[in-house]
Order: structure tokens, then sequence, then C-alpha cells
């Protein structure tokens, strides 16, 4: 009997949350615009795209707790590895990290209305899976924002799990560029974002305002690595991003 309540209130809450994110893009696309259109104001833009974030959050009437923010290191390039669970997982991220970084996502977005600017612009990298010279292009636009010391963040599950809270597969681009630039891997679990905003169509998949609770795992050192850990490596941080999501904090 409770579900009849819920299933429209979780329907009436994703329109309203799509929908102030459209209007918000739509009010802020002109000064995006602008800031995007020359790499040296991408850093500003980065400012802006928090604030959106922000204020997003905070109609949505999601608040984050966090674990670990002191584990996030003071400077220098590293690799930014969560899971992805919700639609929210972006801005939270945008949230979480005050300094630049530079986003990895896959090249399908920039067919997406109005929120391809974020990667088309070339403040962020977009990955085609299905080209080798798409990958191989991506890869050296990587290597060049690490050598500029901007740290990467990088979806190990490549999309939003279809099993969430359980993990997809992790793929091993993430962890052969942390070891190929002896840079460190940051990992953070998303606790409770499916359950905010699950990425189930208009009428299906949990949604409502709540916590937000995040985990910000210890840096993985790859100094010393090689080519030859890459699958120990992957391992290693997929199990040390699961654990949380079947524990509380």
């Amino acid at each position: 009997m409770i579900e009849y309540f819920i299933f429209p209130i979780r329907i009436i809450y994703k329109i309203y949350f799509f929908l102030f994110f459209a209007i918000s893009l739509i009010l802020l696309y002109p000064i995006l615009y602008f800031l995007l259109s020359n790499s040296s104001r991408f850093s500003k833009a980065f400012v802006v795209m928090r604030i959106q974030a922000y204020l997003l959050l905070v109609f949505a009437g999601v608040y984050m707790k966090i674990k670990g923010r002191l584990n996030i290191p003071k400077y220098g390039s590293f690799i930014i590895c969560p899971n992805h669970s919700s639609y929210l997982d972006i801005p939270c991220l945008y949230v979480l990290f005050h300094n630049y970084f530079v986003f990895t996502g896959k090249k399908e977005i920039e067919k997406w209305p109005l929120f391809h600017i974020y990667y088309t612009s070339g403040m962020n990298i977009l990955v085609d899976r299905g080209s080798k010279t798409g990958s191989i292009k991506a890869l050296k636009r990587m290597i060049q924002e690490i050598d500029r010391g901007h740290p990467l963040m990088i979806f190990p599950e490549g999309t939003i799990s279809k099993h969430v809270p359980k993990l997809a597969p992790f793929k091993s681009g993430a962890f052969a560029i942390a070891i190929q630039k002896q840079i460190p891997i940051l990992p953070v679990t998303f606790v409770t974002n499916w359950k905010r905003l699950q990425r189930s169509g208009l009428w299906k998949g949990k949604a409502g305002p709540g916590i937000s609770k995040v985990v910000i795992h210890a840096p993985i050192i790859t100094t010393g690595l090689n080519k030859d850990h890459i699958d120990q490596l992957r391992n290693e941080v997929q199990s040390i991003i699961s654990g949380p999501l079947s524990s509380d904090f």
C-alpha cells in the first residue's frame, strides 16, 4: 500500500530534478559558452560548474555526509576513481573537489542537448571506445593533463551500473594510466546516491531527497608498479570501493 503513495512522489521528484537542471543549464549556458571558449578560462568555468552542482543538490534536497575528506591529495596529479551509481555522482564530485580536475566521459555525451557543452568545449575529455584512433587521441589528452598537474576523474565502470549498488566490471584504462605515469589513485565510494536518484527511467527506480553518503578512501600509491600489476591494482581498487556498499557509516 505504501508503494502506491511513494510511486507518484518519485516520478514528481525526478521531473523536478531534471527540470531544475535543464533550467539552470539554460540560464548558465551563455556564461559557460564564453568561459569554455578559451582554455585560459577553464578554471573559471570549473567554479561556475561547482556552483551549479551545489545549487542542484540543495534544491534537490540532497545533503552530503563525507568520510575521508582529508584523504584528498593537496597538490599534483592523481586519478579520482569513483563508482558510478546515479545521475547525482557528477554534481557530487564537483562539490567534493574544490580544485580543478578534468572529467573523462563516453563519446555519446556529445550528442546530448546542451549538456554536451561540458565535454565538447575541450575542457573535459571524451573517449570513443569504438575507435582505436579516438581512444589513442583521448589517452594523449589525459597524459597531457596529468603532465600539467591536473587530476583526472575516470569512472572505472564506464557507465552507471545496471545492478546498483552492485558494481559493474571495472575497465583497466584508469589503472594502466596511473601505473604508466606513476601517480596515485583515489578510490571514492558513493554509498547512497543510487537511492537518491536511480537510473531506471521515469517510471522505475528509487528517487527522493536525503543524505548522500560518500567515502573518500586513502590514495593508492602506484610508484614502482608496472603493466604486470594492472589487474592486481584494478582488483584492489574494486574491493576497496565495494566495501562501504555492504555497510554504513
